[in-house]
C-alpha cells in the first residue's frame, strides 16, 4: 500500500514539475522551488544529506564531497522524506521501512517510469547513469524494480513524454 503511495505522489510532483524542464535529468531545482525547499551544498563526512526545519522552510544540507549521482539521490532522497511527511524517529525498524520508502521515491523521481522505459531501449547503461546524473547503482535497482512493477503500478503510470 505504501508503495503506491509512494508511486502516486512522485507521479503528482512530476505531473507539476516535469513540464517545466527538459528531461532527462529531472532538475531538482525546478523540484525544489516548487516544494520551497532551499539545498546547501557543505562539506561534512557524517552524512549524505538531511532535510531540516529553518525558520519555517525546508531546508537540505548535501554533502559538498559526494559525487553528482549520488548528491542528486542524496537530495531527491531527502525530498522523499519531505513530500511523503516522515516524521522523526528513533525506532530503528521504523526507521529502515522510512528510509526504503525515501529511497523508492528517489528512484521514481530521478529516473521517471516512462522516461526510462524509452531510454533504455535506445542507450547503454553507462549513457543512461550519465544522461539520468546518476549512480550506476541507483540506475541498477531502478532498471531491476521496473522489470518487477506489480501489475497495478504499471496500469495507473502517468504516461510523460521523453524531450
Amino acid at each position: 500500500m505504501q508503495e503506491m503511495q509512494d508511486f502516486f505522489a512522485v507521479q503528482t510532483l512530476l505531473s507539476h514539475t516535469l513540464p517545466l524542464m527538459k528531461a532527462p535529468p529531472v532538475n531538482l531545482g525546478v523540484v525544489c522551488r516548487f516544494l520551497d525547499v532551499e539545498v546547501y551544498s557543505q562539506p561534512c563526512t557524517a552524512f549524505g544529506a538531511i532535510f531540516v526545519r529553518r525558520r519555517g522552510k525546508g531546508v537540505i544540507l548535501v554533502n559538498s564531497s559526494l559525487p553528482q549521482g549520488r548528491a542528486r539521490f542524496s537530495i531527491a532522497h531527502e525530498l522523499g522524506h519531505f513530500v511523503l511527511r516522515h516524521p522523526p524517529v528513533h525506532s530503528t525498524s521504523f526507521r529502515e521501512e522510512l528510509e526504503r520508502q525515501a529511497d523508492c521515491f528517489a528512484a521514481q523521481l530521478l529516473m521517471p517510469r516512462e522516461l526510462i522505459l524509452h531510454d533504455r531501449l535506445r542507450y547503454d547503461a553507462m549513457t543512461l547513469k550519465r544522461l539520468y546524473k546518476v549512480s550506476g547503482q541507483a540506475l541498477e535497482i531502478r532498471l531491476k524494480s521496473l522489470s518487477s512493477m506489480p501489475s497495478p503500478l504499471k496500469d495507473r503510470a502517468v504516461t510523460l513524454q521523453p524531450s
